[in-house]
């Protein structure tokens, strides 16, 4: 029997349950929730104590008596019982010593299959009339996902299409982003539809008080002082001025000939129907850093004024990145019967060394657990840095006159009449 004994053991406060078989005994324990990564993660090391002890058995009695974790198999993880990740093994290490036999065993949850695998590998490339819960749906479904949405999806999309390599993932971010949503995983084998800072966490992150440890990245690399959103129209549809929409201006009806008249410039109707230009500027940039950006939709969607504000709004949130230590996994209180930090919480923090003193963002949440204790990782971001535009905002659908064709004729073509 291996005299090796860990220094201490997190038992019964994590709990992972795969192949009909509970594990608790843990040497170490890294459990990942990151708003920038869809899937929740896990990666945790397992003394084995009861294979340790048949090593010396018969290789027919070891394997009957120990049934090993191996990679692809369901499992569950539970802190403090309450189950935060339902998904798969990803992989499985061993490594043995004549002292000891540890197992270190990494998993995601069931929407970390959305990030490599194909959206629609047999089709519909493109669907019509439907909305983005309806979409989420029809790309989880297969997974064994279930969406949710806490937040209006928005209008149905008149037409979406997928290009036959999109990932699910990338299909559905797609989707998302014209609806001003946010994709995140419950862990639990949802995904969450929801907005950026959808709850405040259970406490003040304070330094002095709560925060064992902090670090503070706050930068300006992608941070500008005017951010510009350039754009144009399919056509100018009958912005010029004396000119029927669809002709272009140097164009005379069919008749006698007459001499070829130069180009007439563009006035003001028609530049803005032509060109669009959405301009924001942000205060705390003190020297000239502007940015020029092409508009992610065609004109009648989110105005280039919209965007403009939006990228403004993210990069500022973006450029204050923070990371805080606290004792244990949960606060107020600390302990088992306290409530867990979570990631997509808006949280005031009290940072006089950083120089912040307001409500912030957590993007992302690391549970771990080694030699020093339980502790909670918080990566933390100001509150726009995951804004969302709604990209379709602004669309109307195009009227028609009574009796008009919809149909673009070449500028050249006059309509068939009598000789």
């Amino acid at each position: 029997m291996s005299t090796l004994q860990p220094a201490a053991i997190a038992t019964q406060r994590v709990t992972l349950r795969a192949n009909g078989q509970v594990f608790q005994e843990f040497i170490a324990v890294d459990i990942d929730c990151d708003l920038d990564r869809v899937a929740r993660s896990f990666d945790v090391t397992i003394y084995d104590q009861a294979r340790m002890d048949q090593i010396g058995a018969a290789y027919d009695n070891f394997a009957r008596n120990n049934q090993p974790l191996t990679q692809g198999m369901s499992c569950t993880l539970a802190i403090d019982g309450a189950v935060v990740l339902v998904g798969y093994i990803v992989s499985v290490d061993t490594a043995w010593r004549a002292d000891a036999l540890t197992t270190r065993i990494t998993g995601l949850d069931k929407c970390g299959d959305l990030v490599k695998c194909a959206a629609a590998p047999t089709g519909p490339a493109e669907s019509k009339n439907v909305d983005l819960l309806y979409v989420a749906r029809a790309i989880c479904t297969p997974f064994g996902i279930v969406p949710r949405a806490d937040v209006d999806v928005g209008a149905a999309f008149a037409r979406l299409a997928n290009g036959p390599h999109d990932t699910a993932l990338a299909a559905l971010e797609k989707a998302s982003r014209q609806r001003s949503v946010l994709l995140v995983s419950d862990g639990v084998g949802g995904l969450m539809l929801t907005h950026g800072g959808s709850s405040r966490g259970p406490a003040p992150l304070r330094l002095g008080e709560n925060v064992l440890e902090s670090s503070a990245h706050r930068s300006w690399e992608d941070r500008f002082s005017d951010y510009y959103v350039k754009g144009q129209t399919e056509k100018c549809n009958g912005a010029r001025v004396g000119v029927k929409a669809h002709l272009d201006s140097t164009v005379a009806p069919l008749g006698a000939p007459t001499p070829k008249a130069a180009p007439a410039p563009a006035v003001a109707p028609e530049a803005a129907a032509i060109v669009m230009t959405g301009h924001a500027v942000d205060p705390e940039i003190t020297r000239y850093r502007p940015t020029v950006r092409l508009t992610r939709t065609q004109s009648g969607m989110s105005t280039v004024q919209e965007q403009a504000e939006w990228a403004l709004r993210v990069a500022r949130g973006q450029g204050d990145r923070l990371e805080y230590t606290v004792l244990d996994w949960r606060a107020a209180p600390a302990g088992p019967t306290g409530t867990l930090w979570l990631p997509n919480q808006v949280v005031a923090v009290y940072d006089p060394v950083a120089l912040i003193n307001s409500d912030m963002l957590i993007a992302g949440v690391r549970y771990t657990y080694g030699a020093d204790g339980c502790k909670t990782r918080m990566r933390v971001v100001g509150v726009t840095a995951y804004d969302r535009i709604d990209e379709a905002a602004k669309r109307r659908p195009r009227s028609t006159p009574k009796g008009k064709s919809t149909t673009v004729l070449d500028s050249s073509v006059a309509p068939l009449t009598a000789p």
